[in-house]
């Protein structure tokens, strides 16, 4: 295990090292560095005025063989020299003779030349080197932990030219007057033009922090709020150049160095407002609360890996997709299901039908036998068992042995897209029975009885457990035979929803034991962007479409402006 990890992260590390690389050598100061480093090396000491190509270039002494020598190699520590004699005699020739390169702070040791004075860390505020030496060009600067102290002055001047623009003399009163200074100055979606002018009439105590209500966001503000109003809730907020930073400090609440499921509502609630591809849920309080719900769901399966309830800024800018962008993505489509991550009206249709139709009593909790009814009886017992066991994750129902709304929207992410690394990571969990972070051939073989039961039953032919581990050492590959590792998983994640579906869900075994590879090749083409999740979510879309056509008596809410209640 160990082994693999080092691996990956030698070459993840190697990776970076040769992007910070190739950004340094595009620089012109650089590129000036290497010619006169590929000059010297020739011994073409005449045709350049300059002195070494960096400070470091000096310590390079000459081999044998004629190479230079880096600093810590054999030649620099004297280790095959033929003498100590013959060494001084090529320092001093080349300290006097003012055309060479200068001798390493290693061969000045017992001389009277005086060590160099030690490097300053600060390399922002280091003055220019007056000895004509190039200075490798600064390429990388860290990511903010937090927005600067005070707005920039070309912030303010947008800020202000804005407020010139739109004539407004005594103040904004209106979320309108808002939206060109969020979208055009903060680059922030213009959905977030309502929850800042909430947050902004709170900041100034104009209202009530409770105060939350449809018409409450929407109504002009009692008091106006002028430039310098604006630009002190701004300062520490927003970072115009750093999109995830801004996100990150307006979503959050001010105590709090993460964000809370709570901090979305609003954001949320505005879309559900004003968004015109969601205009007819408008009268529909129930089905507005569970699209919300589903949709903070979503964002924290990807930002809350591990399930703790927060995200956090380093998870913003790390996992994909992003967020932030999908937000902005809204106000490009009047029709929200163009936007298929985090708020498409599709999948949350059919996440809450499919849901809807498990919950027999309706009371939004599931218990093991609902389930068993999910996807045509497709899971066998013992994996219902170990998914309440909350082995693969903790349930937040806080019923004991109920999984709630939320604990099956995670659930069915997992398993309709089984490439992602949290779904390798749910499944993983559920097949490590002794949790030894390994999953071995008594573990399959306890999944795979009840899965040859079944098959029987059906009248399938069955498989040899002995054949069925073959094919999975030759699908996976790990790097121990017959004991697969979550990293082994990761490498081959195209085949880890087999692996899982084998030993889980019946229909998805039989759906590849019977599967024709030119049609699954052609969805691939005619939708390449369309992950698992977008192509189950596409079909079960259609399905339930259909059937609600034919279901006269029915009453189920939602499709596209229709009126439900069941």
């Amino acid at each position: 295990m160990a082994a693999s990890v080092g691996t990956a992260a030698s070459g993840l590390v190697k990776s970076k090292l040769d992007e910070f690389f190739w950004e340094w050598l595009c620089q012109p100061e650089s590129q000036k560095i290497v010619r006169q480093a590929i000059q010297f090396a020739k011994g073409d000491s005449t045709s350049f005025e300059n002195p070494a190509p960096s400070p470091h270039f000096s310590s390079f002494r000459t081999s044998p063989s004629g190479r230079p020598s880096p600093p810590g190699s054999p030649h620099s520590r004297g280790l095959l020299r033929e003498s100590n004699n013959s060494s001084e005699v090529t320092t001093s020739a080349t300290t006097d003779s003012g055309s060479g390169p200068a001798t390493s702070p290693r061969s000045r040791q017992g001389s009277a030349i005086p060590p160099a004075p030690a490097r300053d860390l600060d390399a922002t505020n280091r003055p220019p080197v007056t000895g004509g030496a190039a200075v490798i060009p600064r390429f990388w600067w860290p990511k903010r932990t937090k927005p600067t102290e005070t707005l920039s002055a070309e912030v303010r001047l947008k800020i202000h030219e804005h407020f010139v623009k739109q004539g407004i003399t005594d103040g904004i009163r209106t979320h309108t007057q808002l939206e060109p200074i969020v979208t055009e100055v903060f680059s922030l979606s213009k959905y977030f033009v309502v929850p800042i002018f909430h947050k902004l009439k709170v900041f100034f105590d104009i209202i009530d922090s409770s105060v939350k209500s449809k018409e409450a966001l929407l109504k002009p503000s009692p008091e106006p709020i002028t430039e310098e109003m604006l630009i002190t809730w701004c300062t520490g907020k927003i970072q115009p150049d750093d999109l995830v930073l801004s996100f990150y400090y307006v979503v959050k609440k001010e105590h709090n160095n993460w964000i809370e499921r709570e901090d979305f509502s609003i954001f949320l609630l505005t879309i559900l407002l004003t968004h015109p591809g969601l205009d007819f849920l408008r009268e529909t309080q129930e089905f507005q609360d569970r699209y919300a719900d589903t949709v903070i769901s979503r964002i924290f399966f990807v930002y809350d890996q591990k399930d703790v309830g927060r995200i956090y800024l380093s998870s913003l800018r790390r996992y994909r997709p992003s967020v932030i962008e999908t937000w902005k993505q809204l106000a490009d489509h009047d029709d929200i299901k163009m936007v298929r991550d985090y708020f498409s009206y599709e999948h949350f249709y059919v996440i809450y039908c499919t849901f809807w139709e498990l919950d027999t009593d309706h009371d939004f909790l599931l218990d093991k036998d609902d389930l068993l009814k999910y996807d045509g009886h497709a899971l066998s017992r013992r994996t219902v068992d170990r998914i309440f066991s909350e082995t693969p994750t903790k349930f937040t129902s806080a019923v004991p042995g109920k999984m709630g709304y939320e604990d099956f929207i995670r659930f069915l992410l997992c398993d309709q897209d089984r490439q992602t690394d949290r779904s390798m990571e749910y499944w993983f969990h559920m097949f490590d029975l002794d949790g030894d972070g390994c999953i071995r051939d008594h573990e399959m073989k306890y999944f795979y009885e009840e899965q040859a039961q079944r098959m029987e039953c059906l009248s399938y032919d069955t498989i040899p457990f002995a054949d069925i581990l073959c094919q999975m050492n030759d699908m996976i590959s790990p790097t121990a035979e017959g004991r697969f590792k979550l990293a082994d998983f990761k490498k081959r994640r195209k085949f880890a929803g087999t692996f899982f579906a084998l030993f889980s869900s019946l229909n998805k075994f039989l759906a590849f034991e019977h599967r024709d590879p030119f049609s699954a090749k052609q969805e691939q083409l005619e939708n390449p962007s369309y992950s698992d999740w977008d192509r189950w979510c596409a079909d079960e879309y259609l399905r339930l479409a259909m059937e609600e056509g034919e279901d006269d008596d029915g009453g189920r809410v939602m499709s596209d402006g229709g009126e439900d209640e069941r």
